[in-house]
């Protein structure tokens, strides 16, 4: 291996680790806290009362094992000390030591996910990739979780140049497959850096720029080396030595000059600023930013590293409006490998040259060609023409069948023409049958009608706003809302989206002017922070029943309730902690449609949805006779509900007179204007 591909591997190693520390997920203790409570430990106290005759007996039983293993212990020292050869233990007692958990020295992060996760993937046998391989071809794979199949005996291809969107409904395991790609479960060629952007930067004193162009571990040993061997030439006087590290050091600067590290600082600065960080923010230290922007960071360290394959997971969720229009150009642009995960079809639009579906039905990862539009046209033809095989397969087997029951007990000759007819079913279902095609569940997301209240039912009077030792967020406010109204509220981070929404709840007070609802007015509320709405340490099922009681008189309506927001059985009786966000986001709705409200205001509702339930939550508002209130970076959404846009900037709240793709292109035309001030100023 040569010099440059053992630093390569080291710097994917180093990132690797770095990506992969972080990484949550259910170990052993959990599993073993579960086997300790059932057995119950904790209650040895207990063995300080009086036994009874069975206890007793126990007890008893219980010292005889003891002497029995001490007598064993002699023994087996004895043997030892012979140098005879210890008794093989039985099978039971061997099952009945405690496994060892531990990290070991030389564990891979594939054994660490295997351990402590119980991801484990299996797959064909690959022939090695040469030295310079740049595609990830890996046939007959299959992961599973705590012992369940996430996919199974199918081909894993992400070809060098190509931009693939991973999708599969909520559940399905998308995340889990990513962290065994990331961890390098199956095997990736050496030749290939892959870099999973799994957690935000850390709270530190660090500053932001600083974090991202630092994050090159290459590029900054190069430049130290670089240093030490100018600094040898100046202290050396044999000329041939001088030369020969003059050599060395020319060599050091072609790789720096490949890296483009002159301009590393500028680079990482480009990014800071497309994803939202202003020059000031740039040099604040990462501990004065929230895990939202720590995030963004960790986004920016992710791109300036530029390694051959890059997995994201949900990159847009923590990101404004603004910084989503910059990442979709940037990402369109990505030469090498793109792997990641959204729930924005828009983005996907603007980002992929390939779509990944996991079907959950058939463990198989299947492939498309294009973004996510081509994708939903490419998969109606496939699915009509396995429909339509289906269909005619389903044909030949009826006729088949109604011929050997008509037929099986005639004259000699039809009895052979069925049994002719009945080798040739078994020969048909010995091949194998066209399954039929699966079909994207759909949720109903319905929110009853809550009635009508005169217009207007919200109205914002001359409202000002500003937290306390704060410039105002907002200055004298004049706005109404009704139950016709379908508002998209846009802008940058930090306009105060979110605190406008408080502001109509009533969760803040104006510091001048008013909000006026209706004294009738019933709002609900959907929110990021299902802490602040769900009791995380219930299951969904006997909280729900709990909280209404006269609407659900009995368990099984409540189960029902659940289920048509996609709630399954298995996931209403779990407790909601250990459930997936876009799990919990399905619950947080069934209980806001119990509240029956007249005016829904919802704060980024798509961040953990899938594309199925996303369309399901697009058809319920639609259908919806209140009014809405919508802060969302999904453009497909908006575009879809919205009827004005409202945009929060510059201390006001003005209508948009345009639709939201006129707002998309101005907004990116702006958007490249400031950066290109930012490069040359």
């Amino acid at each position: 291996m040569s010099g440059w591909a053992a630093k390569q591997k080291k710097k994917a190693a180093f990132a690797e680790q770095r990506m992969l520390d972080g990484l949550d997920g259910p170990t052993e203790r959990v599993v073993n806290d579960a086997k300790d409570s059932a057995m119950g430990k904790g209650e040895e106290s207990l063995f300080g009362k009086k036994l009874s005759k069975e206890d007793a007996k126990k007890e008893k039983e219980a010292k005889k094992a003891e002497a029995k293993a001490k007598r064993d212990a002699k023994k087996a020292e004895k043997a030892a000390a012979k140098g005879e050869a210890l008794p093989k233990k039985k099978k039971k007692d061997a099952a009945a030591e405690p496994k060892d958990n531990t990290p070991k020295a030389d564990e891979s992060e594939a054994d660490r996910l295997a351990r402590e996760e119980h991801i484990i993937a299996t797959f064909a046998h690959q022939k090695a990739s040469h030295a310079h391989a740049r595609d990830i071809n890996v046939r007959d794979v299959t992961i599973s979780f705590h012992g369940a199949n996430l996919i199974e005996n199918t081909d894993f291809s992400l070809n060098y140049g190509n931009r693939y969107g991973f999708i599969g409904p909520n559940g399905s395991g998308k995340s889990t497959i990513m962290k065994a790609i990331a961890a390098k479960c199956l095997p990736i060629p050496e030749s290939i850096d892959l870099y999973f952007l799994a957690e935000e930067y850390p709270a530190t004193d660090t500053p932001a720029l600083q974090a991202v162009f630092e994050v090159d571990d290459e590029r900054k040993q190069l430049e130290a080396e670089a240093e030490r061997v100018n600094d040898a030439i100046g202290a050396c006087d044999d000329e041939d030595e001088q030369a020969a590290l003059s050599e060395r050091l020319n060599g050091l600067y072609e790789r720096l000059d490949e890296l483009d590290a002159a301009t590393a600082e500028v680079r990482a600065s480009t990014i800071l600023h497309g994803l939202g960080f202003t020059p000031k923010m740039q040099t604040m230290a990462t501990k004065e930013f929230s895990g939202g922007w720590r995030m963004r960071v960790a986004l920016a360290r992710a791109l300036f590293l530029q390694p051959t394959c890059l997995v994201l997971d949900e990159p847009t969720n923590h990101l404004d409006m603004d910084a989503v229009f910059w990442l979709e150009d940037y990402l369109a642009s990505w030469t090498k490998i793109l792997l990641f995960v959204s729930h924005s079809q828009d983005f996907m639009n603007g980002v992929c040259t390939h779509l990944i579906r996991l079907n959950e039905h058939t463990k198989k990862l299947d492939y498309y060609s294009g973004n996510y539009d081509q994708y939903v046209a490419e998969r109606k033809v496939r699915d009509d023409e396995q429909q339509r095989k289906y269909d005619a397969e389903q044909r030949d087997i009826a006729e088949i069948k109604d011929f050997i029951a008509r037929f099986g007990h005639g004259t000699v000759k039809m009895v052979r023409q069925a049994q002719s007819r009945e080798k040739l079913l078994a020969k048909k279902l010995e091949e194998g049958l066209t399954a039929k095609p699966s079909r994207d569940a759909e949720w109903d997301f319905s929110f009853p009608d809550p009635g009508e209240l005169p217009t207007p039912v919200l109205m914002i009077q001359d409202v000002s706003f500003a937290y306390p030792g704060c410039e105002p967020l907002y200055h004298n406010l004049d706005l109404g809302i009704d139950l016709e109204s379908r508002i998209a509220l846009v802008g940058p981070n930090g306009a105060g989206k979110t605190t406008f929404v408080k502001l109509m709840t009533g969760e803040l007070q104006p510091t001048a002017g008013a909000v006026r609802p209706h004294s009738h007015l019933r709002m609900a509320k959907f929110t990021q922070h299902f802490e602040d709405v769900l009791d995380l340490d219930r299951d969904a099922l006997s909280w729900i029943h709990e909280l209404y009681p006269k609407e659900f008189g009995k368990i099984e309506q409540a189960r029902s309730w659940l289920g048509r927001y996609g709630c399954t059985n298995a996931q209403q009786s779990m407790v909601m902690s250990q459930l997936s966000d876009g799990q919990k986001a399905r619950i947080v709705f069934a209980k806001l449609a119990m509240d029956k409200p007249h005016l829904l205001m919802l704060d980024e509702p798509t961040n953990h949805l899938d594309m199925e339930s996303i369309d399901s939550l697009a058809k319920m508002i639609n259908n919806f006779k209140g009014g809405l209130v919508l802060v969302s970076h999904d453009m497909r959404l908006i575009s879809q509900v919205a009827k004005e846009i409202w945009i929060c900037d510059k201390k006001q709240v003005t209508r948009y007179e345009g639709d939201i793709l006129k707002f998309k292109l101005a907004a990116k035309k702006e958007q490249k204007k400031k950066l290109a001030q930012h490069m040359h100023g």
